[in-house]
């Protein structure tokens, strides 16, 4: 339950004009108390670990608005920071932030930071609560490995696909029975050109944007749903940190990286069944000449059966091996990984969730996929098997 709170002692804090609109004041607190553990993998030298942590998960505040305009046009606005209760100084970091207007006719239009399109595909077929930690799909989807989820070095870097991204501006379509779709742009804020004063990076013009496409199709009278969603990005370099831990360092002229994924659920009583497929894709011309490329398949099944008492959930998602060129065309043997992922959330009201969640993952040889929580250590340490269990409580508010 959301608690709702007049604008009046916000605007007597900030001495606002003397009309105002509601603000709703919502968010989670999802920590649990985890352990991990890690082995050595093909690295030498490198020890098995295990370790127990509290893990902060998807904890979230938002303040928003929603403001009747007239004439069916409303402003919609969201303010959200993350949230480490966990952590000591833990500072707060901006994600699903944003202002725009919507309309019941045609959708509605927002520009600011987000979880855009292709990434709230995954995380909302996710039985085992979507981005917020262990045993999630973000573990092995829209990744090439290493990194669970985020950019990659400097804000316009581009890795996962599995990420919220800023600077952008995304259109959502309202409900034409049962189907519905999304686009988004991410802006070239980040452009830079070969510059005399020295702007330019490396000698060479770069202008890292961004977007996406994607269509949902949920039956009005069948458990039927179907999706699909398409990620494009420009001179964001998302192979850099995957050659990396080949041991191949890249010096990109100009990237081009795509993702796409296809899903379906069926609904039987109190279960639904969904299965999926994920191909992402890198590529860069190197400065110099040349070029160096990495493509990989993953597909995904699972369930989430719903109980008198909250529900369980449960899933196997599989990355394949990755095909490779150019410069990397003898560095992404033996990528691939499996993962399986159960979990149980037992509903205590209906603001709580008590849950109890495990996740194991076995990579290849070369594969370097890593558990998603706490004391991820087993990122960039090759060929490793990963283990975890987690405990924890979820309050929304």
């Amino acid at each position: 339950m959301k608690k709702t709170l007049l604008a009046l002692a916000v605007g007597a804090a900030f001495a606002a004009p003397a009309a105002y609109a509601d603000v709703t004041i919502s968010g989670s607190i999802n920590m649990g108390i985890e352990y991990h553990n890690v082995d050595g993998g093909e690295v030498d030298g490198a020890d098995s670990v295990g370790n127990f942590g509290v893990a902060n998960n998807y904890s979230n505040l938002t303040i928003s608005s929603l403001e009747d305009l007239g004439g069916g046009l409303k402003l919609d606005f969201a303010l959200q920071v993350q949230l480490a209760p966990g952590d000591d100084n833990a500072a707060l970091a901006n994600r699903n932030s944003h202002i725009g207007l919507v309309s019941d006719s045609w959708g509605g239009i927002w520009y600011g930071t987000n979880e855009h399109i292709y990434e709230r595909y995954l995380y909302q077929v996710d039985p085992l609560d979507g981005a917020a930690g262990m045993g999630g799909n973000l573990q092995i989807l829209g990744t090439p490995g290493g990194q669970v989820f985020g950019t990659y070095g400097d804000s316009e870097s581009g890795y996962s696909f599995y990420r919220r991204d800023g600077q952008s501006l995304w259109y959502d379509s309202p409900n034409f029975g049962g189907f519905t779709f999304g686009a988004v742009w991410q802006m070239d804020f980040n452009a830079e050109n070969d510059h005399p004063s020295g702007k330019g990076t490396q000698d060479v013009d770069r202008n890292p944007m961004m977007f996406q496409v994607g269509g949902k199709y949920a039956s009005p009278s069948m458990p039927l749903e179907l999706w699909a969603a398409l990620a494009y990005r420009t001179d964001q370099f998302g192979l850099d940190p995957a050659a990396a831990t080949q041991g191949v360092t890249l010096n990109g002229e100009s990237s081009s990286d795509q993702g796409w994924h296809v899903g379906a659920a069926w609904t039987l009583g109190d279960i639904k069944l969904f299965g999926g497929w994920e191909n992402i894709k890198y590529e860069s011309d190197l400065v110099g000449g040349g070029d160096a490329d990495w493509e990989r398949d993953a597909f995904y099944a699972g369930l989430k059966w719903n109980l008198a008492s909250g529900y369980v959930g449960a899933q196997y998602i599989q990355a394949l091996e990755a095909n490779c060129g150019g410069a990397l065309e003898d560095a992404c043997n033996d990528t691939g990984a499996w993962m399986v992922g159960l979990g149980y959330y037992h509903t205590m009201s209906k603001q709580t969730q008590l849950y109890v969640v495990g996740s194991y993952l076995d990579n290849d040889d070369g594969g370097f996929y890593g558990l998603a929580g706490i004391g991820n250590d087993n990122d960039f340490l090759i060929g490793t098997q990963a283990w975890g269990v987690g405990l924890g409580i979820k309050h929304s508010f």
